[in-house]
C-alpha cells in the first residue's frame, strides 16, 4: 500500500501542511503527532487550498501531504512544480486506488515525493488512523530518526532480559502479536521465517488497520508464508498452527467458556484502538496464564503496553522487536521503558527467538 523513495535531506522538519479536503485526515494527524510526542505540528488550513501550488507558497511548509483528490489538482504537472520550488521538502501523495491514482503513482519521480498511500473510502475517524501514523513515519525518517517515546531504557535496543538468561519457563500454549505501522511488511517477514511445524500453538494477531484491510493481510499471509491465515469469526475454537487477526473494528477475546473460544466485541476503543492489543493480551494471561507469549512489533503508540504487564504478571513472556529494525519503536518501545519485556530482537532475529522460546527455553 506504500511506495517511497530514496530518503532526501531535510535538517528539520517541524511544520507539515496538509491539503486535502478530509477533515477526518487532519484530526488523526494531529492526534498521531500528539501521541507520539512528536515535535512536528499541522500548519493551519491555507487561504487558497484549491489551488495548491498558491497554498504551498503562501505557508511554506517544511513538509507537505498532498490530496491527489483535491479540485484542480493537475497531477503531474503540479507535483513537479512544487519539487521544482523547494527540491527539499519531502511530499507526501495521498491518492485513492483508482486508475487515476494508480498511473500517479507510476510515473511521478520527482525526488521530492517520498511516498504514495491508499486513501482511505469512508471517512470515519478510525479509517484514517493508520494512514496518519504512516505518514508521520515517513517524515520521521527522513528527518533521522523515526518518531515514538523520548524515555526509553538505555540500552533498550540490545538484546536484553528482565530475567536470569537462559532462563526455562513453561512452552507457550498461544502466541499473541501486536502491530501497527509498518506491521503488514513486519508480519510478513516474521512469518516468512517461522513455519507452523516450529510454533504448533495457536496465533492471534492485532494489526492497526481499517477493516476493508485486514482480510487482505490475512489472504497476503497464506498466499506468501506456509501459514493459513485468516480473520477471526466469533466463537471460533482456537486452531493451533494457524494465525487469526482481529477484524477492523472489532476487538479479539480469548474466552474460557465452550473451551477456549474467540470473541469478536464492539465496546469502545482502548488507546484510540479498536481492535486493541491490550485487550487481546489482557484475555490471553487471563485463560492461558504463564503460558503467553506475546510479541510486540513496529508501531506508533503504547498498545501492547498494559496487557503485556498483565501477561508479565501472570509469569508470561514479552518480546519486542528493537529501535533500528522498527518503523516506529513506540509500541515495542514503550513496553521495553515499562521493563516487562524479556528479549529485544531484530524483526531477522524474532523468528529464532520465537523458535527457542517454544522449547520452553527464554
Amino acid at each position: 500500500m506504500t511506495t517511497s523513495a530514496p530518503a532526501i535531506t531535510r535538517p528539520t522538519v517541524r511544520r507539515i501542511q496538509l491539503l486535502a479536503h478530509s477533515s477526518a485526515l487532519r484530526t488523526a494527524l494531529r492526534r498521531a503527532l500528539a501521541a507520539a510526542g512528536s515535535p512536528m505540528s499541522l500548519t493551519p488550513p491555507a487561504a487558497h487550498e484549491n489551488d495548491a501550488a498558491r497554498a504551498v507558497d503562501e505557508v511554506r511548509p517544511d513538509a507537505l501531504v498532498l490530496d491527489a483528490d483535491l479540485p484542480g489538482l493537475r497531477g503531474l504537472t503540479l507535483l513537479h512544480q512544487i519539487a521544482s520550488a523547494d527540491p527539499t521538502m519531502p511530499i507526501i501523495v495521498v491518492a485513492p486506488d483508482t486508475p487515476e491514482g494508480r498511473a500517479l503513482r507510476r510515473e511521478t519521480h520527482d525526488r521530492n515525493v517520498i511516498g504514495f498511500l491508499l486513501k482511505p473510502a469512508t471517512d470515519e475517524p478510525m479509517a484514517f488512523r493508520g494512514l496518519a501514523e504512516e505518514v508521520i513515519a515517513l517524515i520521521g525518517r527522513q528527518r533521522g530518526r523515526a518518531p515514538g517515546p523520548s524515555a526509553a531504557r538505555p540500552g533498550a535496543t540490545d538484546p536484553a532480559s528482565r530475567g536470569p538468561a537462559g532462563r526455562r519457563h513453561a512452552p507457550p500454549q498461544v502466541l499473541v502479536v501486536a502491530s501497527s505501522t509498518g506491521g503488514p511488511q513486519a508480519l510478513l517477514s516474521l512469518f516468512s521465517n517461522l513455519p507452523p511445524s516450529a510454533v504448533r500453538v495457536p496465533v492471534l494477531i492485532v494489526q492497526h488497520m481499517p477493516a476493508a484491510f485486514t482480510p487482505i493481510l490475512a489472504d497476503h499471509l497464506t498466499r506468501a508464508t506456509d501459514w493459513r491465515a485468516g480473520e477471526a469469526v466469533d466463537d471460533e475454537p482456537l486452531t493451533a498452527g494457524e494465525i487469526r487477526i482481529a477484524p477492523g473494528g472489532h476487538h479479539l477475546i480469548v474466552s474460557a467458556s465452550g473451551g477456549r473460544r474467540l470473541k469478536l466485541t464492539e465496546t469502545p476503543p482502548v488507546n484510540f484502538c479498536r481492535p486493541s492489543a491490550d485487550v487481546l493480551f489482557v484475555s490471553a494471561a487471563e485463560v492461558f496464564g504463564h503460558s503467553v507469549l506475546a510479541v510486540i512489533l513496529t508501531g506508533m503508540g503504547n498498545d501492547g503496553c498494559e496487557g503485556g504487564k498483565v501477561i508479565t504478571a501472570a509469569g508470561g513472556v514479552v518480546y519486542a522487536q528493537d529501535r533500528e529494525t522498527s518503523v516506529v519503536w513506540g509500541m515495542p518501545g514503550a513496553a521495553v521503558s515499562a521493563g516487562i519485556v524479556d528479549k529485544v530482537c531484530s524483526l531477522e532475529g524474532m523468528a529464532a527467538a520465537i523458535r527457542t522460546a517454544m522449547t520452553g527455553a527464554g
